[in-house]
């Protein structure tokens, strides 16, 4: 039996369901970073839940309200409690979801659990006991100038707003934002950061190539090597493209963290080790995965390091 019927194999026969929370503003690329897991254990493992879906108020109700999503007082935060602990007891739930071209709330819709479940959105970690339900977190925390560009490229290009409609929006969301949303940071056992690359802000639009910072606080239960490896020779003769690797240790709200800091255009050979452990672990190529080689690019690098690293958990678990 191939590696990777083994390890579907292992997830499906689990009682175990593992739940990750994904933090962060909206339009900040939180889908990007749990993508891999997506593509690599398939959507018969993998569901994902929008905590959108948790908004009590339509668009409508909340502009005539004052109200925004960010606040936690505009979502049934309650229901999503209650929800997540019958789905990790392996319950389908009925829920309502929102649909962004309208601005409404619409259902119930049957929701069937799935061994691994992604939450998304605004308020994962925003109560003590959604904190308790989940196995794994993440905050995506882009920079302001950055998460400005996408919401306008998002909002505008795919939600029908206008460039007016998008700019009044962020200005009436930051300060919830600050307030309800940012704090949350302080819980996560990941926080991604995303900047506009030192080698050039067009590089960005151009090539999805950003400086991507990966915090993480440490997994005493984890011991494995994973490389990443440079062929100097290679860089110095051929690889005609600027890139960097930075590492610092961080305190974050008094917790020990350690961040990776990638930026640039790096070589496909560099990440041959991490496609060597998640073949490995999984039994698929990550590298049929990845669609920019023979370049790649900071996001591209992280993705497969937070694919490794919940992987690596979820072993460890049963």
């Amino acid at each position: 039996m191939s590696q990777v019927r083994d390890f579907k194999k292992f997830l499906s026969e689990s009682a175990r369901v593992y739940i990750i929370g994904v933090a962060g503003d909206s339009g900040s690329g939180k889908s990007t970073f749990t993508s891999g897991i997506r593509n690599i254990l398939g959507e018969d493992l993998v569901a994902t839940i929008s905590l959108d879906d948790y908004h009590l108020y339509g668009r409508d109700k909340r502009n005539s309200l004052n109200i925004t999503p960010l606040n936690p007082a505009a979502n049934d935060l309650a229901r999503l409690e209650r929800d997540v602990a019958q789905l990790k007891q392996g319950h389908g739930i009925e829920k309502m979801q929102y649909n962004h071209s309208t601005g409404t709330i619409e259902g119930p819709v049957h929701f069937s659990p799935a061994k691994v479940i992604i939450l998304e959105g605004l308020h994962p970690l925003s109560t003590p006991v959604l904190r308790t339900l989940l196995d794994f977190s993440f905050f995506v925390d882009p920079s302001p100038d950055v998460k400005r560009e996408w919401k306008m490229k998002r909002d505008m290009g795919f939600r029908g707003y206008t460039e007016q409609e998008v700019r009044r929006e962020m200005a009436a969301r930051e300060p919830d934002y600050l307030a309800y949303v940012a704090p949350q940071k302080a819980f996560a056992q990941g926080i991604i950061g995303i900047s506009f690359s030192r080698f050039g802000r067009e590089l960005g639009w151009k090539e999805n190539i950003y400086r991507v910072s990966l915090s993480m606080a440490p997994l005493p239960e984890l011991h494995e090597n994973v490389l990443m490896t440079f062929d100097l020779g290679a860089v110095l003769t051929a690889h005609t493209r600027p890139y960097s690797v930075g590492y610092m240790p961080v305190m974050n709200e008094g917790h020990h963290m350690g961040t990776l800091e990638l930026d640039g255009g790096f070589p496909c050979d560099a990440a041959h080790e991490l496609f060597a452990r998640l073949r490995e672990k999984t039994g698929i190529d990550p590298s049929a995965l990845i669609p920019t080689c023979p370049l790649l690019t900071p996001t591209d690098i992280m993705q497969l390091i937070v694919c490794w690293r919940i992987i690596s958990h979820r072993h460890m678990l049963d």
